[in-house]
């Protein structure tokens, strides 16, 4: 990582014309995305694998002189339909800068995670300034803000089975320096 940060910083490596500004916020894009799959993992790994339907328990019939016989087919109670509650997608969004002097070029990083693995279909943008756009999913995306105020900029993240997910990331526009 020190190897990294020292490139970036002194600018071995790096193409002409790539400004150090935007290395570095794609390199805090990565450690936020490296943190996400962390935290993705880590809540997957705590999560209890559970059996649910007619073959749950099964294995203790007639397995010892205590274990009741098998029923009859008479005695079967109706089968219990295998439900599937598909999980919740999870994401941050950051932005950068979040704050500065109008016209400001913003840039929106976006994390999404669909635990199901489905993907995701559309991300729907609303900047907050009257601008609306609904575009294929990408890691991140530029606005301009041309008038200075306070803005809330939300995107819909919405997967394949159609599950949704709403992001808000605030942006202060100041009024331009002359």
């Amino acid at each position: 990582m020190k190897f990294l940060l020292a490139n970036l910083t002194s600018r071995q490596f790096v193409p002409a014309g790539t400004s150090l500004r935007l290395l570095r916020m794609l390199l805090v894009a990565m450690l936020f995305a490296v943190a996400l799959s962390l935290f993705a993992a880590k809540s997957h790994a705590q999560m209890p694998d559970t059996q649910m339907g007619p073959e749950a328990g099964s294995e203790l019939r007639g397995a010892g002189p205590m274990a009741s016989p098998s029923p009859s087919s008479n005695d079967m109670p109706p089968p219990v339909p295998n439900l599937h509650i598909p999980q919740p997608v999870r994401g941050s969004m950051m932005v950068s800068p979040p704050y500065g002097n109008a016209p400001l070029r913003v840039g929106f990083f976006v994390l999404a995670s669909d635990p199901e693995g489905l993907g995701f279909l559309t991300y729907s943008w609303n900047f907050g300034d009257g601008t609306v756009s609904s575009l294929p999913p990408e890691l991140y995306i530029f606005h301009t803000y041309y008038k200075p105020g306070s803005y809330v900029c939300q995107l819909t993240a919405t997967t394949v089975d159609g599950r949704k997910a709403t992001l808000l990331q605030g942006v202060i526009v100041e009024p331009p320096t002359h």
